[in-house]
């Protein structure tokens, strides 16, 4: 019996290393295809010829429920697939012979199909009877971790006598692809020219990967998923941001080594197979719920204003934040869209205004759909980190801080020992000069202490109560209020002072505030509304910095307007 693991590489440059969302999309739709629908038909390919050549994958590539029929260790299958998730593709092959037609089948359509994707694949033989399985899975992912790590530098020959260079990616051009928002059409190499084929509308028929999309977040008929970064609600000449939000579960990896704790011998095989695909199987249709009922709720903020689909969140009067929807041919793009998904590491894109909103929706929901998925049937919780850039800011870079961002909030989540989800932020306005931490250190550090209460708990802090969303939460919802937006200039002043010390913000209060308290965020922090900092901590500077573009995802749409959108 021979145990195959399927896995990729250079994953975020092949993803995210182009600048164009419609390129991002057709990487994303071939990274899941190769570990996905196309595992599995290479499977079946691999034992079509063979009697009885029976798998365990039933129809639209669904595995079938467990049963002495379709379990490979009594004959009953010449493969099974263990499971398919988190990037990975874990299968048994009764034979060597077709576990070798599997890696042809898999690794040529991949080649053919989705140049420059890296695909990784490693086996080991095994006896059902006498090797502990876990043992086993653990040996070939080891064995792929050295593959990756032994890659040789590639030189390919790039091109003979003169060439023409790919816009994207630098390598010699083959063909043209469209261009985007009335550009002319675009040198593009084998990779890009694949990449924006599936992810560009044939015609009548949606695109390949936003039918891939669709079956797993429903999107109503009157709304469609953005393919350009233009697309996501900028308004010319007021905003112009994006959000790249990046998302990723606790404690993953140490819950299915606790699996594997659990069937640590032989005759054990069986039940960690059970286990482990009903563990990836439930991990994955989390992500998934949990992303629609984010869809759903931003889909009801959406109104009809005077013709225009918008999304408008309500100071004053007089003044408002709003999102204009870009209107395609038929419908409505909505300003969101999910790059990676189906597990528990989970990519998207939306307008900037609504970053942390949708961020903060999907980390509640998470833990509420992975109920029973934890250890003694508790929760699963997962950080996020949210970058908020320019809309034409280099990509690769973008992603590159909301992952570093993620890593800061999983940072502090371990060395506070928080049981609930974290999360980080940061609002790039020009060019980033080193790591966030140093950015921090250099921007957002004064003689009095830390401006920023960031990274911060999802909920209540046990330990750093002022390091919480919900503190930062209630300054927002004060700094939106009318006394404070329809005086502009006196949060801008209240900003400047916050950097100079409590004895500025004191001056500040009587003469810009006529003497009133700031707002009271949080009840322990006395200090805060007399003097703004207390124990090395401002209070009111991550609400101030945001305060003017946030939309929050609950709540009710209070704009002036009629007729709500179907």
């Amino acid at each position: 019996m021979w145990l195959v693991v399927v896995d990729t590489t250079q994953i975020q440059p092949y993803i995210f290393g182009s600048n164009r969302l419609r390129e991002n999309i057709g990487a994303s739709y071939f990274v899941d295809a190769a570990t996905r629908s196309w595992a599995f038909e290479a499977v079946k390919e691999a034992v079509k010829d063979t009697a009885p050549g029976k798998t365990n994958i039933g129809p639209e590539n669904k595995l079938l429920e467990d049963a002495p029929a379709t379990r490979i260790e009594n004959g009953s299958l010449n493969t099974e697939v263990l499971y398919a998730g988190g990037g990975n593709f874990v299968v048994l092959f009764d034979e060597e012979n077709k576990a070798k037609k599997f890696n042809y089948e898999l690794s040529r359509r991949a080649l053919e199909e989705a140049p420059g994707l890296q695909l990784m694949i490693a086996q080991q033989e095994m006896d059902w009877h006498k090797d502990v399985l876990r043992d086993k899975r653990d040996e070939v992912f080891d064995m792929l971790t050295v593959q990756k790590r032994s890659l040789p530098w590639s030189a390919p020959l790039l091109g003979l006598s003169v060439t023409a260079s790919c816009r994207s990616t630098g390598l010699p051009a083959t063909g043209l692809v469209r261009g985007i928002s009335g550009e002319s059409d675009n040198l593009a190499s084998d990779e890009i020219q694949a990449k924006v084929d599936v992810a560009t509308r044939q015609g009548k028929d949606q695109s390949r990967a936003n039918q891939r999309l669709q079956e797993v977040i429903k999107l109503a008929e009157e709304y469609s998923y953005p393919s350009e970064f233009e697309d996501l609600g900028a308004t010319a000449g007021e905003y112009s941001h994006i959000a790249i939000v990046h998302a990723d579960g606790n404690g993953i990896g140490k819950r299915i080594s606790e699996i594997g704790e659990e069937c640590a011998t032989a005759n054990k095989n069986r039940e960690f197979v059970l286990k482990l695909r009903e563990f990836s199987i439930k991990l994955e249709d989390a992500a998934k719920q949990s992303l629609t009922v984010v869809l759903d709720k931003l889909v009801k903020r959406v109104i009809n204003e005077d013709g225009d689909r918008v999304i408008v969140h309500k100071l004053s009067r007089d003044m408002s934040i709003k999102i204009k929807l870009a209107k395609g041919k038929s419908d409505y793009f909505i300003p969101f869209r999910p790059i990676v998904f189906g597990g528990d590491d989970v990519t998207f894109v939306c307008d900037g205004r609504l970053g942390l909103s949708l961020a903060i929706e999907y980390l509640q929901e998470f833990e509420q759909h992975t109920i029973g998925l934890g250890k003694d049937r508790g929760r699963l919780t997962a950080c996020a980190g949210v970058a908020i850039v320019k809309s034409h800011y280099p990509f690769a870079r973008a992603y590159a801080l909301a992952d570093e961002l993620t890593r800061s909030a999983k940072s502090y989540r371990k060395k506070q020992t928080i049981a609930d989800s974290c999360l980080d932020w940061h609002f790039a306005l020009s060019g980033l000069s080193g790591s966030i931490e140093k950015i921090r250190d250099r921007e957002y550090v004064t003689n009095e202490g830390s401006l920023t209460l960031r990274p911060v708990s999802l909920k209540g802090n046990p330990k750093q109560g002022q390091r919480a969303w919900p503190v930062v939460s209630k300054g927002i919802e004060a700094f939106q209020e009318k006394k404070w937006v329809e005086r502009r200039n006196k949060i801008k002043e209240l900003r400047d002072t916050l950097r100079e010390g409590p004895e500025a913000v004191k001056h500040f209060i009587a003469a810009f505030n006529n003497r009133a308290p700031l707002p009271v965020v949080l009840f322990e922090m006395k200090d805060w509304p007399l003097r703004g900092w207390q124990d090395g901590y401002c209070g009111y500077f991550d609400a101030i910095e945001v305060a003017d573009w946030f939309i929050p995802l609950e709540g009710e749409n209070n704009a002036i307007t009629t007729t709500p959108a179907p």
